[in-house]
C-alpha cells in the first residue's frame, strides 16, 4: 500500500492483523508531485473525437 510518508504514524490505528496482511511504502509528497508532473509532461493528452 502507498502512502503518503506523512501518515505513517498513522499506521498504530491499523490493528495489527491487518498491518501483518500489507506491505507499506511510505511516498515523500514532494518526490512523487514531481514525478507525475515529469511523466505528465512527457505524455500529450489524448485525443478525444464526439460523433
Amino acid at each position: 500500500m502507498l502512502l503518503p510518508a506523512r501518515n505513517l504514524k498513522d499506521l498504530r490505528d491499523v490493528p495489527e492483523s491487518v498491518r501483518a496482511t500489507l506491505q507499506f511504502v511510505a511516498l515523500v509528497d514532494d518526490a512523487v508531485r514531481a514525478a507525475l508532473a515529469e511523466a505528465g509532461a512527457r505524455r500529450p493528452a489524448p485525443e478525444v473525437n464526439l460523433v
